[in-house]
């Protein structure tokens, strides 16, 4: 076989390849994030200025999209023309402009609260798909995850960097995910060193009131552990959403915890296995909030092994527990093996954390500056959100390539199938359009995509 012939010819037709960032653009302009961030006045920044707020954010927004986190990236895109156009920018910034305006947008309160409510009206007005995770009667959960993952930032200078709980140097953020799809509804950047708990109940008001506008289903919070504090209880309780979080033992005693279940509770194991018993116990909790009464349940199982698996009998017998507070609207006897089933779920926001970290490239923030980190996570986010929703409409196409039957595609996957999709530029009669071969599996579904939004506008 004779060697693939390779010549390598300069041309100057437009070729991108990055023909997804059309759509990443095309979303951007269904908000009013232009109009409210370029309202937005800095001391320091003429109103003239040559390069507008709106351009810094939506050249960042771009730049993670394409799974690039670093301010210098952006050089390579500031003589591409199919860049900016996709984007919507009038002049891309210099690296030091970027730098320097999103240090100066992040010291201003307003610009995180715009980008987030621009995001969840995105949500709502592209009638976003979120699966329930449970289902009783009538009755459908949306599931809230709420979950802290720590950011490995060795080996820096910055402000905010501290031990974490994993070990190494680095932040610890706060993440609140909403459906099965796992969109971001919350997020907020942390000391490595600070507690999962500190400032959670304003953190989980906040994540319950952006959720609630998404579905008409109940939602519910799962939390682990490290958030077992009655504060959390009493802001589900007031916001009126359901919860399972699983509870700390702490320093309680299992075999108290055993001998009560084996008196008060029910046995749910078969029998057959010798040298195991395990109960389950449902104690109703009520609380007063503000003059009102609110009631929810604890449900433990407790598990006592006298036998190891070889036969062996102990000589102290090995007790196990498990013991979560619940509330399920409507289910007052609430079901260890629904509650485990829901918790055990819960653990799917882990692969949400992965995609941001290794996807998305987040995990080493690229600035110094604790305020810009934020606001870079908090457009880290916006771009999750946006590449979830394009994934999703595009597994919903039956011209799609991949026919296995999946309900997410990871936002790799989509960086690497439609953001960086190979397209033509063709300007022609004060016109501009993108060329996408037919070759491509993903640029039929892409365009049908981009046709549905566009006749649902």
């Amino acid at each position: 076989m004779k060697d693939f012939p390779i010549r390598f010819v300069l041309t100057d037709e437009a070729i991108t390849p990055s023909a997804g960032l059309a759509l990443v653009g095309y979303l951007l302009h269904r908000t009013k994030l232009d109009k409210r961030v370029n309202a937005l006045r800095l001391p320091t920044v003429r109103r003239e200025v040559h390069i507008s707020h709106s351009d810094v954010i939506r050249s960042m927004i771009g730049l993670l999209a394409t799974g690039k986190t670093d301010f210098d990236h952006i050089e390579a895109y500031r003589q591409d023309d199919i860049f900016s156009a996709s984007m919507g920018i009038q002049h891309v910034p210099s690296s030091p402009t970027l730098r320097q305006r999103l240090d100066q947008l992040a010291c201003l309160p307003m610009t995180e609260a715009i980008i987030w409510e621009e995001s969840m009206r995105l949500l709502v007005r592209q009638h976003a798909t979120l699966s329930p995770c449970w289902t009783k009667g009538k009755t459908t959960w949306l599931p809230l995850d709420v979950d802290g993952s720590p950011f490995d930032n060795s080996d820096t200078k910055k402000e905010g960097v501290s031990r974490t709980y994993k070990g190494f140097d680095g932040f610890t953020p706060l993440f609140a995910y909403a459906g099965k799809e796992g969109y971001i509804v919350h997020a907020e950047l942390r000391p490595g060193k600070q507690h999962v708990q500190d400032n959670m109940p304003s953190f989980l008001t906040t994540a319950i009131r952006r959720a609630r506008p998404l579905t008409s289903s109940r939602l519910l919070v799962r939390m682990d552990a490290g958030n077992d504090a009655e504060a959390n209880v009493h802001v589900c309780l007031k916001e009126d959403v359901d919860f399972v979080i699983k509870r700390n033992l702490r320093r309680e005693s299992k075999a108290l915890w055993f001998q009560i279940a084996s008196q008060k509770g029910r046995r749910i194991d078969d029998g057959q296995t010798e040298g195991v018993q395990t109960y389950e116990l449902c104690l109703p909790q009520k609380v007063a909030i503000d003059g009102n009464t609110y009631t929810y349940v604890q449900v433990t199982q407790v598990t006592e092994r006298t036998m190891e698996r070889n036969g062996q009998l102990m000589l102290v017998p090995n007790y196990e527990v498990e013991s979560y507070w619940v509330r399920l609207e409507g289910y007052e006897h609430v079901r260890m093996s629904d509650v485990l089933a829901l918790y055990h779920d819960h653990a799917t926001c882990e692969q949400f954390h992965s995609e941001l970290k290794s996807d998305l490239d987040l995990e080493r923030l690229p600035s110094g500056k604790m305020k810009t980190n934020a606001i870079v996570l908090v457009m880290g986010a916006f771009v999750y959100n946006l590449l979830r929703l394009i994934g999703q409409d595009l597994l919903s196409d039956p011209r799609h390539p991949l026919h296995h039957k999946v309900k997410r595609r990871r936002i790799k996957t989509i960086i690497q199938t439609v953001i960086t999709m190979a397209g033509l530029l063709v300007r022609r009669s004060r016109q501009i359009w993108m060329k996408l071969t037919r070759r491509s599996g993903y640029s039929e579904p892409l365009l049908n995509v981009y046709q549905k939004w566009r006749e649902a506008r």
